[in-house]
């Protein structure tokens, strides 16, 4: 998924917040972050959270912030995942999908299908929840919104 946020703050504001959240350990709310920034603006941070039992998931947003008008932007891409809506829609292709193979006589086949949708869940389901875990950190820590501010606007008035 391709972002676009807008703050006030400054491209050297926004890497010293970036880089201060990186430092700080993680918390219950506040997940530990990994990643790095260079000094141009551009940045890539990374979160890892459990999925399914022992498995984990690591997403990585990778983004650039340029000042404009008198507005730092934000664009960037992060991997969204899959809806539970939508994983639940596979999940009964999946069935599907499966009884059909099964049915036809060949159930190693089937079983294997099954395994490897299984794993699929993974990384469907641990970038859902990460994405929206990093965009939610970005925008706190540089104040950042979807919305530009007023004064772009009204054309700078």
């Amino acid at each position: 998924m391709r972002f676009t946020l807008y703050t006030e703050r400054t491209v050297s504001q926004c890497i010293k917040d970036l880089q201060a959240r990186l430092e700080q350990k993680g918390t219950k709310s506040r997940p530990e972050l990994d990643g790095w920034i260079k000094k141009g603006g551009d940045f890539s941070i990374a979160v890892t959270t459990k999925v399914a039992g022992r498995f984990a998931k690591t997403t990585r947003l990778s983004g650039s912030m340029e000042r404009d008008k008198g507005v730092t932007i934000i664009e960037g891409y992060v991997s969204d995942g899959v809806s539970p809506f939508w994983l639940m829609v596979l999940a009964i292709l999946l069935l599907v999908v499966c009884g059909v193979i099964f049915a036809s006589g060949e159930r190693m086949l089937a079983m294997v299908v099954f395994v490897l949708g299984l794993a699929a869940y993974i990384p469907l389901r641990g970038d859902y929840i990460n994405s929206d875990i990093l965009l939610i950190e970005v925008e706190k820590t540089l104040k950042a919104s979807p919305k530009p501010p007023k004064t772009t606007q009204n054309g700078g008035n």
